[in-house]
């Protein structure tokens, strides 16, 4: 703790007493500079991180870049995007304005895991609530991505690519990424391709194992730009195998997924246009805990294979008022889920876990913004449908009173009425204001909701399938369940006083009917969770929630080369029926960078602190975790206009530390306790070569 206020004090000190403000998400520019480092920009109503400059390999770690955000790391390639207290299902993720339909019950393949970070252009995150016409579900927060898929030549017909390797000494992490560009100034066509690969890495108390890797993402597209019409087509695909999760009771063995998508724009005349969208995304997911961790007995060996699939379109149109924009359109999603467990051991044993699942939605928005010089104001309403079903489940192969519970538990659920729907609607207020001083004030207002996710809905055995809390306990679903609500308040402004930008923000969310585990009253669930897992089940129920805090994004121009930046994030979230703390929330955490660049060379070094957390939630018996430091170190050199060298240093003082959003460790064969918090990688050198033509 004491490190981390030292930190936090240390960057008061450097912030003047003042205010800023930077570029809205629509892309206008107000009067206030961005907040703007190697790789990363942050205004008031968003933060924008050029993923394909880090050297990662989980493109979700770009994420503790942002104020406010960070990542719930399950494995390699699963982190959980985390923005304000929320996290999983309630942020709305999309990939060039698409959604994905998720294989796994326990959020192995995230929507992030589509993006490798070398053929990712960037990742932005909205500060704030996020406008209604961006996604139609997005109670915690709003993650936009897009593809390098790269431009077209205005000079005529040109090939454009590049070829670029990294490598991690830490596991032996290697990348490997191509893009090749066939562009006019109306045509282009582009195949971007990654390969991901690496060994278990290690800590500074030993080897985590399993977290070994390997992903293959490859994306074929064709555009087209002319007058008054431009259009998108893709095809796409992602195969991740062997890739280890230790936070969760089973590793990947397979994600095998296939993807594509369309999308148009049409301007009809000087005031009218036309955008649509089309997605469809089908996964084939094989997952086991015996394949990569040390195996338990035979009888305990498990695999389960999951399915996903499910398709997206949109429509909307913009007309231009005078003075002011009106957007309003349409959206329909569905998706659909399987999952079956087995033993390779006993060909008697089967659950089907999830059986014919559905999740269907229509919604409808409309959306006014106004410009008004030194005051622009947005209203926005979206109307939303939600239906969703399941199919009858079934249990075999097990003996004695465990036999017995759970083909009573699968009665139970098959005789239930399992059809559900939610009719809902949300509304958005935000209001900027401009002072003479500069000054600029952000006040935003907004009534969000979510329908509950088909695992908290249809999870009937007690089981650990519940998208990715990695938490160790078993759950089983509530068929009862209501929709979330959240209320919430953002306040922020900002402001340049010559070299210093400023950029903070407050807010406060109250959640009514927020679906989290309390202990289950069912006995025979209680009975069997267990015999198998030697604690009760949890249940997902709706209680009432708050959550509130700030986070700030600041930069310093020392001259024309030199400049500190810094972003500090406070995040507290509580019940409000009984005392007790939500679930892994991020603890304060704040980072100081100083960076030296010239227009070959760049040098940067942060500090990254992380306070104790000890507002941990009871009911989910979730661990507390001391505070720690790193610091961390690049280099970038562009010898040529066309080559890029990078390097980068992690953990200089091969620190040990938890991070408190990581998960528990849950594989045996590690040197790290089944049990005990996942720990940090130990001091890890990385290196990159990038050839653009």
């Amino acid at each position: 703790m004491n490190i981390f206020l030292t930190t936090a004090m240390a960057a008061v000190l450097l912030l003047p007493a003042a205010l800023a403000a930077q570029e809205p998400i629509d892309g206008r520019t107000s009067a206030v500079d961005e907040l703007r480092v190697i790789g990363r920009s942050v205004t008031t109503d968003m933060a924008r991180i050029e993923v394909s400059r880090e050297l990662l390999v989980d493109t979700a770690t770009v994420l503790k870049d942002i104020p406010g955000a960070n990542v719930n790391a399950n494995g390699p390639v699963t982190g959980i995007a985390q923005y304000r207290g929320m996290f999983g299902d309630r942020i709305s993720v999309v990939i060039d304005h698409l959604g994905v339909v998720s294989g796994g019950p326990n959020a192995m393949d995230t929507p992030l895991s589509y993006l490798s970070p070398m053929i990712t252009e960037n990742l932005s995150v909205v500060r704030g609530i996020p406008s209604v016409s961006l996604a139609p579900e997005s109670i915690g927060g709003h993650v936009s991505t897009t593809l390098s898929r790269g431009d077209f030549s205005l000079a005529g017909p040109a090939l454009s690519g590049f070829v670029g390797s990294r490598y991690s000494a830490n596991g032996n992490v290697s990348t490997s990424a191509s893009r090749l560009t066939l562009a006019s100034n109306t045509h282009k066509l582009s195949f971007i391709a990654e390969v991901d690969d690496g060994a278990s890495v290690s800590t500074p108390v030993g080897k985590s194992r399993p977290s070994q890797l390997h992903r293959e993402r490859s994306d074929l597209s064709y555009a087209f730009a002319g007058g008054s019409t431009s259009v998108l087509l893709f095809a796409g695909r992602l195969d991740t195998d062997d890739t280890g999760t230790p936070a969760l009771p089973m590793d990947i063995r397979f994600i095998d997924t296939k993807l594509a998508g369309a999308q148009a724009t049409l301007e009809l005349n000087e005031i009218a246009s036309l955008e649509t969208r089309v997605a469809w995304n089908d996964v084939e997911h094989l997952m086991d805990n015996f394949g990569l961790r040390q195996a338990p007995m035979p009888p305990m060996q498990r695999q389960n294979f999951t399915t996903g699939s499910g398709t997206q379109a949109s429509l909307a149109t913009t007309i231009a008022l005078s003075g002011s924009t009106l957007i309003f359109g349409i959206d329909t999603s569905t998706a659909d889920h399987d999952a079956t467990i087995t033993n390779p051991n006993n060909a008697m044993f089967r659950v089907d876990n999830f059986v014919d699942v559905s999740r269907d939605m229509l919604s409808v928005f409309a959306e006014w913004k106004r410009d008004a010089g030194r005051g622009d104001i947005e209203v926005g309403m979206r109307a939303r449908r939600v239906q969703t079903d399941s199919g009858e489940v079934f249990a075999g192969g097990m003996m004695g009173d465990m036999g017995t519970n759970v083909a009573a538990l699968a009665d139970a659920f098959n005789m239930a009425d399992r059809s559900k729907s939610w009719n809902s609607v949300d509304a958005v207020l935000k209001y900027r204001w401009q002072i003479e001083s500069g000054a600029e004030w952000r006040v935003e207002l907004g009534s969000k909701t979510r329908a509950p996710s088909y695992q908290e809905l249809y999870l009937w055995l007690p089981l650990q399938a519940t998208g990715g809390l990695a938490d160790g306990r078993s759950y089983i679903g509530g068929l009862d369940l209501d929709e979330e609500r959240s209320n919430e308040i953002t306040i922020g402004f900002g402001r340049d006083i010559g070299r210093f930008t400023i950029s903070p923000q407050l807010f406060f969310k109250r959640i009514d009917a927020y679906i989290q585990g309390v202990p289950s009253t069912d006995m025979t669930a209680n009975m069997v969770s267990q015999m198998m897992s030697g604690n009760p089940a949890l249940q997902f129920s709706n209680v009432d929630a708050e959550i509130y805090g700030a986070d700030i994004a600041w930069q310093l121009e020392l001259s024309d080369q030199w400049s500190l930046d810094g972003v500090a994030s406070w995040t507290r979230g509580k019940r409000r029926d009984i005392n007790d703390n939500l679930y892994r929330l991020a603890p304060p955490n704040a980072s100081i960078g100083l960076l030296w660049e010239n227009d070959r060379l760049s040098i940067a070094s942060e500090l990254v602190a992380y306070a104790e957390q000890d507002n941990v939630s009871v009911f989910n018996a979730e661990q507390r975790t001391p505070g720690y430091a790193l610091i961390n170190a690049t280099l970038t050199w562009t010898p040529a206009d066309a080559l890029r060298i990078e390097t980068r240093l992690d953990n200089l003082f091969d620190t040990t530390y938890q991070d408190h959003v990581a998960g528990i460790n849950r594989a045996d064969g590690s040197d790290i306790p089944v049990g005990v918090r996942l720990y940090g990688a130990e001091r890890t050198l990385s290196a990159g070569i990038i050839w653009s033509f």
